[in-house]
């Protein structure tokens, strides 16, 4: 199955530092196997940021211009879900790095603050990397000063780093999020190291307010006042900012040694009532289907010597971002338990989704299913129409899949050590 966890490994077992390979983009059959073997690792997980924004123009302009670019040189899988519980933007960082199912009711912080989690900072920490974490509000915040020690992050930056200066939502905007640290990560380079480093963008939170003098994205007259024209200037802001980090990369030369991966977190406009979906769609001018387009986030992987992008079209949560990086990296995960697919490499799509929806909610390549009160009164939702479609006997068979791979994953995590 495409996500059940990857074959051998005891809980907490982790792998040794692979031999890596001459031939890097062919190992034991796997595409595109270490083709950023022994890069910098840049990872932007952007607050609230969800898909359909990209490639959308509104009066003539550009949502997202700088990742329009970015995915014409970067992998871009424009369909993947968002998989967090209650801890929301935490959750979104611990499945990022651990390939492992929230619990739902808790946020995996406060409840698992304090295991040893097998992680891709534990992985690169043995390969030598230098491994840190960086946002700009307080690291008490969701019990991150807990989470940041379980996942094996070397270290972190907060607040305390950034001092508020040029205050948006929580803390610093994210364009001094991306100029401050820039020093950090040169020096790790200077001593011939290589970084890991996840950035957690925060500008575009709720309640979606740029200031003026950071020039918001003008838009029509329609838009004045409404949720929605305040959440595109919000996400034309974090793109123009992620603009900066990559010139920040070029201008210190290490923009061609640097594997960069960028995603949302969560889903930031769910309309209320079928009213308030209709006026988004007006808006907009596209359709926005609940359920299925507010949890659709952004994923994009730009691998340094790859010139000419690729759109992958397959379907996938954020419980695939950790496989599909380790490969690129050259890093088997023969020995690690992990419950997402390498999308690069990916068999059958399943995987489930919960706290948002009921328990027993999935997605494979065909369908959101929901359940109700249990499968026989639960409802599929086409991924390609967004609209509502038959129930087939195999989606039966994933509902109990999806059931037990949760149940697995929550075992896995109890079994975990405590540190």
């Amino acid at each position: 199955s495409g996500s059940s966890p990857a074959a051998g490994g005891e809980s907490g077992v982790s792998p040794e530092p692979p031999t890596g390979s001459r031939h890097p983009h062919h190992v034991s059959g796997k595409r595109y196997f270490g083709a950023a073997k022994n890069k910098h690792v840049v990872i932007v997980q952007l607050e609230a940021f969800q898909n359909f924004p990209i490639g959308l123009s509104i009066g003539g302009k550009e949502i997202t211009p700088v990742l329009n670019r970015l995915i014409r040189e970067s992998f871009y899988f424009p369909r993947i879900y968002q998989q967090i519980g209650k801890g929301n933007t935490a959750d979104a960082e611990f499945i990022a790095n651990t390939s492992v199912y929230p619990v739902g009711f808790e946020a995996m912080s406060t409840e698992y603050g304090d295991r040893e989690i097998p992680s891709l900072p534990r992985l690169l920490n043995r390969l030598n990397y230098e491994t840190l974490t960086m946002h700009t509000n307080e690291v008490k915040f969701w019990d991150r000063d807990k989470l940041y020690p379980a996942l094996g992050f070397q270290r972190y930056v907060d607040k305390t780093f950034f001092n508020d200066e040029d205050f948006i939502a929580f803390g610093s905007s994210d364009e001094v999020l991306y100029t401050k640290s820039m020093d950090l990560l040169a020096d790790i380079a200077k001593q011939n190291k290589k970084f890991y480093v996840q950035y957690v963008a925060m500008s575009s939170h709720h309640p979606f307010k740029i200031p003026q003098p950071k020039n918001p994205l003008p838009l029509p007259e329609s838009f004045k006042g409404s949720i929605v024209g305040d959440y595109l200037q919000a996400v034309n802001y974090a793109d123009r900012a992620l603009g900066v980090l990559v010139e920040n990369l070029k201008a210190r030369h290490l923009w061609e040694d640097t594997l960069l991966v960028v995603y949302g977190d969560h889903f930031g406009l769910l309309p209320k009532n079928e009213e308030e979906r209709r006026t988004m769609e007006k808006l907009i001018g596209i359709p926005y289907h609940k359920p299925l387009q507010p949890f659709n986030i952004p994923l994009l992987i730009r691998v340094p010597g790859e010139s000419k992008g690729q759109v992958i079209d397959k379907v996938g949560g954020q419980i695939d971002i950790m496989p599909t990086v380790a490969n690129l990296l050259g890093i088997d995960l023969d020995r690690q338990n992990y419950f997402g697919q390498d999308l690069l490499n990916a068999g059958k799509t399943l995987f489930g989704m919960r706290y948002y929806l009921p328990p027993g909610s999935f997605f494979n390549d065909e369908v959101l299913f929901i359940p109700g009160k249990s499968y026989e009164d639960g409802k599929a939702f086409d991924l390609k129409t967004q609209k509502p479609v038959p129930l087939k006997p195999e989606y039966e068979t994933d509902y109990k899949q999806v059931i037990e791979l949760e149940k697995m994953s929550d075992s896995y995590m109890k079994s975990l050590p405590k540190r």
